[in-house]
């Protein structure tokens, strides 16, 4: 059995991203979904007559192992894979823009300038009302297809390609695009942080757990809709 490759989930071939952007020493994620019921009666039966969805609520959690701004410069030495490379750290308030990578897609990013999920928000009390939601896809890692030589032309354009990638910032995780892909598994989207746990212990690193509930989840078998006309939808 030795060179298969498993087609299996696992912690050590998922991939988490914020609004896009990888989500740096993130630990584990779950969530769920709650569909809310009620059981009709009906006179003259002791069994309901039907089972009616009343209700429909995604929540879930994820931790990351915390890592303090101007870490890099404290220590001179070169930032792991899918860090800020502004040297912000990865606090909630840092998973939006500054978590950008690339050359010219991060430029603003690495000035420190924007933060297009503003998931921070929702821990300010000062801001509950300007907070926005922000989406979390969950991908899978896999060996990128054997690349085939069809020529120089080809070659060449796979060489263009390779560097149009670089500068637009799509790597993944210290992989290229050249030798890895991504398989999506699950996007959960307009998530709301709910709440924040930070632990810190002698005989280990600080972690953080977040708890959120979001609008909907979509699988890689499926796609959630929205289930009518309610008045946020009417002029």
């Amino acid at each position: 059995m030795s060179g298969i490759r498993p087609f299996f989930i696992t912690g050590a071939n998922a991939k988490i991203k914020l609004n896009g952007k990888t989500l740096a020493f993130c630990t584990d994620l779950t969530y769920s979904v709650q569909v809310i019921t009620q059981t009709p009666k009906i006179l003259g039966m002791y069994e309901g007559s039907s089972v009616e969805p009343l209700g429909y609520n995604v929540s879930g959690s994820f931790t990351i192992i915390r890592y303090a701004k101007n870490a890099k410069a404290a220590t001179g030495k070169k930032a792991p894979h899918d860090t800020a490379i502004n040297d912000a750290g990865n606090g909630v308030g840092n998973w939006g823009s500054v978590w950008g990578s690339g050359l010219f897609n991060g430029a603003a990013a690495s000035l420190g300038l924007g933060n297009d999920g503003r998931a921070n928000e929702a821990l300010d009390p000062s801001r509950f009302n300007q907070g926005t939601t922000f989406d979390i896809q969950v991908y899978q890692k896999v060996p990128a297809k054997a690349p085939q030589n069809n020529g120089l032309l080809d070659q060449i354009a796979s060489g263009i390609q390779s560097a149009a990638d670089f500068l637009s910032g799509q790597q993944v995780g210290g992989f290229t695009i050249a030798n890895t892909e991504v398989i999506g598994v699950a996007n959960i989207r307009n998530c709301r942080i709910t709440q924040a746990d930070f632990q810190l212990s002698k005989k280990g690193a600080a972690i953080q757990r977040f708890n959120f509930v979001a609008l909907y989840l979509d699988e890689d078998s499926f796609v959630a809709d929205f289930s009518g006309r309610g008045q946020h939808f009417q002029g």
